[in-house]
């Protein structure tokens, strides 16, 4: 039986990827990295900012100040947020949909100030009895960490839970906790997205029909 879904939000509730390609391209072009978008993909899609980082030196043999970077990032964020926000079609309902049936959480690998932003900016804040972020956890997706930790704290069963991921690293993260994983094809092609239970283009496809029977 079903008791949580669990949503991730960069590329699921909130259409940012772009937001945060455009502030790692500008914070590592100092060191005279040149960030094309598949490198953005390969190297800090659906995980932590830190990990992002940590990839983009292993890439291009660069040593970073990371923790320079990451605040350089976290306050250029909300500096281009406003002008460039949307959520993707279907989510917010959704949200407010599965919340009278489910207990509701959200698992990021973003910052605790950038998903207060988010959530509250779009008024889904409320919905959710769980937040976990980047600084909640030791090890980011693709490490099962982030999932295994909300489902304890929501005291559930990682089998109880349903995970909507946007990326490879989140699926694998959900896959890896036991966790029911849907994934929607929003920021990566379903080639990418293989380890999850279901694929979907649209939040549409989502109902309580849909989700019981991944618990029976």
């Amino acid at each position: 039986m079903i008791k949580a879904i669990i949503f991730d939000m960069n590329g699921v509730i909130v259409n940012d990827e772009n937001i945060h390609e455009m502030a790692f391209v500008k914070t590592v072009e100092k060191y005279d990295v040149k960030l094309s978008h598949q490198d953005y993909l390969e190297c800090c899609a659906g995980k932590t900012d830190r990990r992002g980082y940590k990839e983009i030196e292993e890439k291009f043999g660069v040593a970073f100040d990371v923790d320079a970077l990451l605040k350089e990032k976290w306050e250029m964020y909300p500096k281009l947020f406003p002008k460039y926000k949307k959520s993707f079609d279907g989510v917010l309902e959704l949200i407010k949909k599965l919340s009278k049936i489910y207990t509701l959480a959200l698992t990021s690998s973003s910052s605790r100030s950038e998903i207060d932003l988010i959530t509250k900016e779009f008024g889904v804040d409320k919905y959710f009895e769980l937040i976990i972020s980047a600084s909640d956890v030791k090890n980011g997706k693709p490490d099962p960490e982030p999932y295994l930790k909300t489902a304890e704290l929501l005291n559930v069963d990682s089998k109880e839970c349903v995970v909507i991921e946007d990326s490879s690293a989140g699926v694998k993260s959900a896959k890896s906790a036991g966790c029911f994983c849907v994934a929607i094809t929003t920021t990566h092609t379903k080639k990418d997205l293989q380890e999850a239970d279901f694929i979907i283009n649209y939040f549409s496809e989502i109902n309580q029909g849909f989700i019981e029977k991944m618990g029976e």
